[in-house]
C-alpha cells in the first residue's frame, strides 16, 4: 500500500516509527484488520506487526477487538490526537512542576530565542506574563491585546502592575478593578514590545500590519534589554497617560523607576508614600532590602535621570533604576505603598 511522503514525514516528526505509521495508515484506510491483513496491505513483516500494534495501543491510536483471529481497529485522527495532545499537555505540566523544584544557584547565562511563527511568539508572551512578579510593560496595538487578554487579567489579579502603551480609543473595561493598570496613548505601534520584570524582552516585528510570519524574539541579554528599555523611555516621554487604575494602594509594584517616579510625582503632595525595594548597592555591589518613606524625587528625562529619595533608618538614599550610575542604589524590584 502506498502512503504519501507527506503523511510519513509528519508522523515520523512526532516520534512514530515507519512501521507504526504504515500500520496506523493501513487501519485508517482499510478499517478493522487482522495482523495478517495488516502485514499484506502495508508491507510490514508479519513478525513485526504485533510489537508495532502494542506500541500503537500504548499511544492510544489503536484498539483491539476480542475475536479469533484478533482484529485491530484505528481510532480516528480526531480522537487519537486528542488523546495524544492530552498526554503531551500532561507531560508539559509535569516538566514545569519538576522545573520549579530545581534550584539553580549559578546565574543563568543570557540567551535569545527566535521564531517566525506568530503562535509561538504569542505563547512566549503568555508564558512571560504568567511568571512576572513586579511589572510588565506592553507596547501593543489593540488587536494584539485580544490574544493575551486572559494572561493580562491573571497578572493584574496577582498584583503585577501592567503598564500599557496603545491606542487612545480602546475598550479596557474588562481590565478595570482587577489590579494596578496604567495606560498611555502612543502612536508608534508597528512592533509589539514586551518587557517583563526587567529580566527579559519580547519583540514581534511589524505586528501592526498583521503579518503571517513576523520575525520575533525573546532575549535576556543585557545589551538587548538596554536597547528596548531605552526605546520605552522614549515612548514614555512621547506618550500621554490616559488611564490610571490603582486598586492596590498598599502593593504598587514596578521594575522601572520612571514609572514609579511618575506615580510619586503625581501623588506625593496628597499621600504618604512608603517603599520596599530589593536593590544593589552601587558602592559595595551587595544586594540589600530597603524600607522607608519616599521624601523626594528627581525627573530629568532628557538627561536620562529619574530617581527617588528613600528615607530609611540608615539615612536618605537615592534609588535609581536599571543601569543606574549616579544613584546610591540600582533596583528593578520596587513596591510602593500609598497611604
Amino acid at each position: 500500500m502506498e502512503i504519501s511522503e507527506k503523511v510519513l514525514t509528519m508522523l515520523t516528526r512526532l516520534g512514530f516509527t515507519k512501521y507504526e505509521v504504515l500500520t496506523y495508515w493501513t487501519l485508517l484506510v482499510y478499517g478493522p484488520s487482522t495482523a495478517k491483513e495488516i502485514s499484506e496491505r502495508s508491507g510490514i513483516p508479519y513478525n513485526r506487526v504485533y510489537d508495532t500494534i502494542a506500541s500503537l495501543k500504548a499511544r492510544g491510536f489503536v484498539s483491539e477487538i476480542e475475536s479469533s483471529p484478533r482484529v485491530y481497529v484505528a481510532f480516528s485522527p480526531s480522537i487519537a490526537f486528542l488523546k495524544f495532545k492530552k498526554e503531551v499537555d500532561d507531560i508539559k505540566k509535569q516538566l514545569e512542576e519538576e522545573l520549579k523544584k530545581v534550584k539553580v544557584k549559578e546565574e543563568e547565562r543570557p540567551g535569545i530565542w527566535r521564531t517566525k511563527d506568530l503562535d509561538e511568539a504569542v505563547e512566549m508572551v503568555k508564558e512571560s506574563l504568567d511568571i512576572s512578579e513586579y511589572e510588565v510593560i506592553l507596547v501593543a496595538p489593540e488587536k494584539f491585546l485580544e490574544e493575551i487578554e486572559g494572561n493580562i487579567k491573571n497578572a493584574l489579579k496577582r498584583g503585577v502592575t501592567v503598564s500599557l502603551y496603545t491606542e487612545e480609543k480602546i475598550d479596557l473595561s474588562d481590565f478595570s478593578k482587577l489590579g494596578n493598570l496604567f495606560v498611555r496613548k502612543f502612536h508608534k505601534l508597528n512592533h509589539f514590545i514586551g518587557m517583563f520584570d526587567g529580566r527579559e524582552v519580547i519583540d514581534i516585528q511589524n505586528i501592526g500590519f498583521r503579518p503571517r510570519n513576523p520575525p520575533s524574539f525573546k532575549a535576556t541579554y543585557p545589551e538587548i534589554i538596554f536597547s528596548q528599555y531605552s526605546f520605552i523611555r522614549e515612548a514614555f516621554k512621547e506618550s500621554t497617560l490616559i488611564l490610571e487604575d490603582i486598586n492596590r494602594k498598599d502593593d504598587l509594584r514596578f521594575f522601572t523607576t520612571f514609572h514609579a517616579v511618575d506615580v510619586i510625582r503625581r501623588h506625593l503632595s496628597d499621600s504618604n508614600i512608603y517603599a520596599e525595594i530589593i536593590a544593589r548597592n552601587l558602592t559595595t555591589g551587595e544586594i540589600e532590602d530597603l524600607k522607608g518613606r519616599v521624601v523626594g524625587y528627581t525627573v530629568a528625562m532628557e538627561e536620562g535621570i529619574d530617581n527617588f529619595d528613600l528615607e530609611t533608618d540608615k539615612g536618605i538614599f537615592k534609588i535609581g533604576g536599571m543601569f543606574a550610575v549616579l544613584e546610591d542604589y540600582e533596583t528593578t524590584r520596587i513596591k510602593l505603598i500609598l497611604t
